[in-house]
């Protein structure tokens, strides 16, 4: 890693070489190549993180173009994660990046999460989002989600120190969610900017300073409105309640 390519960003008053260090040695694990990951993983490598892997089982189709940036129509029918390790490649010489080209089972979570100091989950299903906030859990490794439909978009970020919430108290799974996709409910591509820029701004939040606590961020495009609700830990949630035993 050369300092001389983030000199523009070691100017500013939070930043200093030893943090630059810190986050191109951080492990990061990001769940998904679509709409959020493209943001994301663009601003993960120019920020300096120097280490990623993407898993993704998917392969791009001409529907994705307009809001997944990094591929376009020589891409078609190509694994995303593959394409997606080829092209920040080129542009981010620095970063070891690897591609995990399958859809991720609870086996291969357990294993990628145990061996990486952030999770970024970029999937588009409830199923994914489950298993990756009950495996960072057990692990205490930090988690930062993102979802987008339509025009809105939220971000939660967990630190599972003592106390903190998790996703499941967010969003208990015993309930009817509704799980809509980009491919059933649309989605505008600026709102996938937003979230992928905030991802990685909690990363930095969460690698500088330890007093970062457990977050909830939602982003409505429509009438230009950012809120942050309360994120509270739910005694009886399955995962984290006080029930529980780690």
């Amino acid at each position: 890693m050369k300092l001389d390519f983030f000199e523009k960003q070691l100017l500013i008053d939070e930043f200093s070489e030893q943090l630059q260090k810190n986050i191109f040695s951080t492990k990061c694990l990001v769940i998904g190549a679509g709409g959020i990951a493209h943001p994301l993983l663009t601003y993960l490598a120019s920020t300096g993180f120097g280490d990623i892997s993407i898993a993704d089982g998917d392969k791009v189709e001409l529907s994705n173009l307009h809001r997944q940036f990094h591929f376009n129509a020589n891409d078609l029918n190509k694994g995303k994660a593959e394409v997606l390790k080829e092209k920040l490649k080129n542009e981010y010489e620095f970063v070891n990046i690897r591609s995990i080209n399958k859809f991720l089972e609870e086996k291969d979570l357990f294993e990628l999460i145990e061996h990486h100091d952030l999770i970024f989950d970029a999937s588009d299903n409830f199923e994914t989002r489950y298993i990756s906030n009950d495996i960072c859990h057990e692990h205490k490794k930090p988690l930062i989600s993102g979802a987008a439909e339509g025009m809105i978009g939220i971000v939660a970020a967990f630190n599972f120190k003592e106390n903190s919430p998790c996703y499941e108290c967010l969003f208990p799974r015993n309930y009817s969610l509704n799980e809509n996709t980009c491919e059933n409910s649309g989605i505008t591509p600026s709102v996938l900017g937003i979230i992928g820029s905030f991802m990685v701004s909690i990363a930095l939040k969460i690698i500088s300073d330890e007093t970062f606590k457990s977050s909830i961020m939602r982003i409505n495009l429509s009438d230009l409105t950012l809120s942050q609700p309360k994120l509270r830990k739910d005694k009886l949630c399955k995962i984290c309640g006080e029930n529980i035993k780690c």
